[in-house]
């Protein structure tokens, strides 16, 4: 070939043997090195040349990397011309509008009949989503991402569905869909593993059926997907080596299973952040359903889709279009800015500035994100505030000790240990929020059973009091990392004579329903949750205020956490106040800092100053996250 003898890269398309169409790679020798370096690429010994999937990642990247040094068969420039005009160039346009021009589509009967209950932006996203096939929906919390999915799903009829779902937002989904798509019908897969299966096998009975499952349990219903060098653990029947016999075909991570054999048409994976972590098997068995060769729309949702750096969303874009976003550790080479953490480690901070524009390239197409303030302007603002609250004698004395010592006698005597820099952090925030107690567990001489509980004094706890006090008439949610404090909250409120109800871990299902319903409906005017009970799914649009007493170190929980309070229903609002309690002079303060600093990444990924710019509109919260950021880099904060 007269290319592969020149200095130039030559890229064509071609379909192998099993039907899957690859791009070809003719390359003189002295371009390997920049081969290697593009996520995708694959020497492919038995054929004697350079393959990368068909995507348009891939052209993106091969032309970033060889500029005008690549020649383009004619195969793949019929390949990227269809590409651009019926997915790229749409999905671009679509992402951007906050309404349809008029006389949008031609659509088949029954397609509008969301049309005059969606705002004017959620019909830009159904089509946006129906246009991307493969996409994730970033629209702010509390949105209404589920009925765009659901319109979307009316209009693609592509039955038979799944939806991956967190385990306290199932019975929700399945409400959504009776509303939203009347002619489905929900299969709630709950109770145990027979229960479960048994539901499935009603899937014959129906035509336009709708699986729900909750994240948790996608493993056992799901085989895994490979990921680097993890060994998946492999039968007899599936292992040419010989296999473990101890690996029985239930418990084998290769065999195809119940998930795997049902042709889903449609994959939806609500809060994709959750599943963050490629090694985790969770993750893997949601990558398997998903890529199942029957799916033709994958949609992933959450307001939230980095937890922590731009590493994150490499798993939910890798579930939701796996030919655009392949090798990971290529992705970060690319992408990623790395820097030295304080134990010689590399960390992720943030996006390359000399690939940046690139990577929005690619991401652009297949992601939509609405701000609530620009389609939602009706909402009433965010106030945040600060109460800063000081530490008993000898709660003092207690965080100090273990701060210094890692160790401290508390007053009863027993001395409370904390065995490593981990578990020095989370006594830390303890001993911030109030004093402890321990109690011995079964075996009083092992301190791995002892349990830390909160006890008063607890700053924190009387100034929620005094707020409720200032505050009388308003309702008011209060979140917490930590269930105890919450249970520590809870006896003082009773002991004032001030109704409240709490979601926690520690509470029924059933219950947690039940006082929902109770301060939704205004008969309770104090609720208490934990951001990993009611920090997902649920609606809290009744309360004005909210009393952050703890915050997670996951940016995620803490935005989705406030989010449950300001939502679409939250306009019958002047404003939402939300009030950060927190300790002087303790661990909290590097807190704050790590979460303002994890907010400046997630903005690079979600660009959302350059929404609120277009529309016009005030940047003042994420003005003032960089600035608290900067000035605790100061040492002012």
């Amino acid at each position: 070939m007269s290319e592969r003898a020149s200095n130039r890269l030559f890229a064509d398309v071609e379909e192998l043997d099993d039907g899957t169409r690859v791009i070809v790679l003719a390359s003189p020798w002295n371009l390997t090195f920049e081969l290697r370096e593009v996520p995708g690429t694959r020497y492919i010994g038995k054929r004697k040349r350079w393959e990368m999937p068909l995507s348009w990642s891939s052209c993106i990247m091969l032309r970033s990397v060889f500029g005008q040094n690549i020649t383009i068969g004619q195969g793949l420039k019929v390949w990227a011309r269809e590409e651009r005009s019926h997915r790229i160039d749409p999905s671009l346009e679509l992402r951007e509008l906050t309404e349809l021009p008029d006389g949008y589509g031609d659509y088949p009967d029954g397609a509008n009949d969301h049309d005059g209950r969606l705002y004017p932006y959620q019909l830009a996203g159904r089509e946006f989503l129906v246009t991307a096939r493969q996409a994730l929906l970033g629209d702010e919390q509390g949105s209404g991402k589920t009925i765009q999915v659901l319109a979307a799903l009316r209009r693609t009829d592509a039955y038979p569905a799944v939806v991956i779902c967190p385990n306290s937002v199932k019975e929700h989904w399945a409400n959504e869909v009776r509303t939203w798509l009347p002619e489905a019908t929900p299969i709630v897969m709950s109770g145990s593993a027979k229960q479960k299966r048994d539901a499935l096998k009603t899937m014959d009975e129906v035509d336009r059926a709708v699986v729900i499952i909750n994240i948790e349990s996608v493993r056992i219903f799901s085989r895994l997907a490979p990921y680097g060098n993890i060994r998946l653990a492999r039968c007899t029947d599936c292992d040419k080596y010989g296999g473990s016999p101890a690996v029985k075909k239930g418990s084998c991570e290769v065999h195809a299973k119940e998930l795997n054999e049902i042709p889903f048409r449609t994959a939806i994976f609500d809060e994709a952040h959750r599943s963050k972590d490629p090694r985790a098997k969770q993750t893997r068995a949601i990558w398997s359903v998903f890529h199942n060769p029957s799916v033709e729309y994958r949609w992933a949702l959450t307001g939230t889709p980095m937890a922590n750096n731009p590493g994150d969303l490499w798993s939910i874009m890798h579930a939701v279009a796996p030919g655009d976003f392949q090798s990971r550790s290529k992705f970060i080479d690319r992408y990623a800015l790395l820097s030295w953490n304080a134990f010689g480690a590399m960390d992720i901070v943030g996006l390359r500035p000399d690939t940046r524009e690139e990577f929005h390239k690619i991401l652009s197409p297949r992601f939509r994100r609405m701000l609530k303030s620009v389609v939602l302007p009706q909402l009433p603002p965010k106030v945040r505030s600060i109460r800063t609250v000081e530490m008993s004698p000898k709660q003092r004395k207690a965080y100090d000790e273990l701060s210094s010592s890692l160790v401290t006698r508390l007053d009863d005597g027993t001395l409370l240990v904390a065995r490593s820099n981990l578990s020095a952090a989370i006594r830390l925030l303890q001993l911030s929020s109030s004093y402890c107690e321990i109690e011995l567990g079964d075996t009083p001489e092992e301190p791995s059973s002892w349990t830390v509980t909160p006890t008063e004094p607890s700053p924190k706890v009387d100034e929620l009091v005094e707020l409720i006090r200032e505050n009388e008439g308003h309702s008011i949610a209060v979140s917490a990392e930590h269930r105890k404090l919450l249970e520590l909250a809870e006896q003082r409120l009773i002991k004032e004579g001030i109704p409240c109800v709490t979601i926690t871990g520690a509470v029924s299902t059933e219950d947690r329903q039940r006082n929902l319903e109770l301060f939704q409906a205004g008969k309770v005017k104090v609720i208490m949750f934990t951001y990993k009970a009611g920090g997902v799914g649920l609606t809290m649009n009744a309360a004005d205020i909210l009393v952050r007493l703890q915050r997670s170190w996951s940016l995620v929980d803490n935005l989705q956490g406030e989010d449950r309070v300001h939502r679409i229903g939250s306009e019958i609002h002047d404003s939402v106040n939300i009030i950060d309690v927190v300790t002087a002079n303790t661990v909290e303060v590097q807190q704050c800092l790590r979460l303002h600093s994890k907010s400046q990444r997630l903005e690079e990924i979600v660009r959302d100053r350059d929404q609120l710019v277009k529309h016009g509109l005030p940047t003042d919260d994420i003005d003032n996250e960089l600035e608290r950021l900067e000035t605790a880099f100061l040492g002012e904060a």
